[in-house]
């Protein structure tokens, strides 16, 4: 059998990279299963495609199924052995219990890359696990070399430390640990252990009491987290009086939680109490000042009590906080748009749609503004992608048949109005439209049928141009 070209090689890893990226895009939104299947088609192209069987294996971790994980990274690394790819296999051959072929995996990646810090500091932890003190000593000591900046190895050198009887030691690695990260809630604990055993017990009972301090923030901070969900839930379906009670009680339980805030800010101006949501907004913006959906909902109220200089400000402030929040930008261009500056209302939606592909409203503002500057290929492109991510939206086939038959292209236009009653047979404006463009086809039989459709759903169309 002939060996394959270079151009079906070629062809063959485009087409996974393809799958491999739809797999990428499916995780980020939360669809694991969906990410896996978009993996193994790319694996069934290409057996070694190396990004696709790690992020399977990766997912297969993350589901608790190291046996698969272990058999994808193990053809990887057949392929093209690295660092992080040995590091992965040995967590997989960890959860399967197989602490000896863990460490070794963890030794192979360390020798691909000696500044591996959390390679060092996984083979310390599974040497622990297989009563190897001394060896776990070691490897905790190379992974704070590799990183002197890693909290988690500095913590896990001190709890080693502090199993061999080196307190000393223990308590200075544990300060360590804090300085880099202060809310290190286990690593104040056991400081504080350690001091007490040295009998510095006034110093060991100071770090005990931080960590209940910090214990009890984190469950205030819990509970409020919880009542903003119960809270959002009760926002979208509209009960507005307990969602205002849920987050009153979520800012009151955790005072410096900004969340909290926005979301009674949101709800008190769908209440129409727009001076006590710019109180809540404000609330947020001090203890956060760059929370960008914060500024953004501002601006929309500053819009509404026609304070178009500060709104313009709010939505500015929105987009430069958090250039990649798609609504902000939608928000920022309605502004502009109103405010009499399409060119960079244009930009504007544009980023917004760049950002989210799914944005209708930004989809829709933009085509309308290309079709009002007579960019009717543009406007029509704009619609044509919006189709591709949602096809059975019966306005917009409808607003492309408008473009389209703008264009002269009344046979491409028939087609558009055709889908959207298709899809909406009560469409007046679609059928109005459709009348049109078999008129300009001279099928006057039909498009007379379609005027009196339009008209029988909506009788104030007779009034409308027909263009007979």
């Amino acid at each position: 059998m002939p060996a394959p070209s270079y151009l079906a090689l070629f062809l063959a890893a485009a087409t996974a990279a393809t799958h491999y990226n739809q797999a990428v895009a499916l995780k980020l939104k939360g669809d694991a299963a969906g990410a896996a299947r978009e993996c193994r088609a790319a694996i069934a192209i290409d057996r070694a495609y190396t990004p696709a069987l790690r992020l399977l294996a990766r997912i297969d971790l993350e589901q608790n199924d190291p046996s698969d994980a272990a058999r994808e990274l193990r053809r990887a690394i057949a392929r093209k052995p690295s660092a992080d790819l040995h590091f992965e296999l040995g967590l997989a051959e960890g959860q399967l219990g197989n602490l000896p072929e863990a460490a070794a995996e963890f030794r192979r990646a360390a020798r691909l890359n000696p500044r591996f810090a959390r390679a060092y500091d996984r083979l310390g932890v599974t040497l622990r696990r297989q009563d190897d003190h001394r060896g776990a000593l070691a490897a905790f000591a190379q992974a704070v070399a590799a990183d002197p900046n890693d909290a988690d190895a500095r913590y896990d050198l001190g709890l080693e430390l502090k199993t061999t009887g080196d307190l000393a030691g223990a308590a200075a690695a544990f300060r360590k640990a804090l300085e880099i990260r202060p809310d290190f809630e286990s690593a104040r604990y056991n400081l504080g252990l350690a001091l007490r055993a040295q009998g510095q017990t006034s110093a060991a009972q100071k770090e005990l009491d931080e960590v209940k301090a910090l214990h009890e923030f984190r469950t205030r901070l819990a509970e409020s987290k919880q009542l903003i969900l119960e809270g959002v839930e009760a926002l979208k379906r509209q009960q507005l009086v307990k969602a205002h009670d849920l987050f009153q009680k979520s800012v009151d339980e955790s005072p410096e939680n900004p969340v909290g805030f926005y979301y009674l800010g949101v709800t008190l101006g769908r209440q129409g109490e727009s001076d006590h949501a710019l109180a809540a907004y404000q609330r947020a913006l001090e203890i956060k000042p760059d929370y960008a959906q914060v500024h953004s909902s501002e601006g929309l109220l500053y819009w509404l009590r026609n304070d178009r200089a500060r709104a313009l400000e709010e939505f500015r402030q929105a987009v430069m906080c958090d250039p990649d929040l798609a609504e902000a930008h939608y928000n920022f261009g309605l502004a502009l748009f109103e405010s009499g500056r399409p060119d960079e209302a244009l930009r504007e939606w544009n980023e917004a749609v760049a950002l989210d592909p799914d944005y209708t409203d930004a989809r829709i503002r933009l085509a309308l503004l290309l079709s009002s500057r007579k960019d009717l290929a543009g406007a029509a492109n704009v619609y044509r992608e919006l189709l591709r991510h949602n096809p059975d939206f019966a306005e917009a086939h409808n607003n492309l048949g408008l473009v389209l038959l703008q264009s002269g292209d009344a046979a491409a236009a028939d087609a558009e109005f055709r889908q959207a009653v298709r899809l909406k047979p009560r469409y007046a404006e679609a059928h109005y439209n459709l009348a049109l463009a078999l008129h300009q086809e001279s099928k006057e039989d039909e498009s007379r049928a379609e005027f009196e459709k339009a008209f029988a759903i909506a009788p104030e169309l007779r009034s409308a141009p027909t263009g007979r």
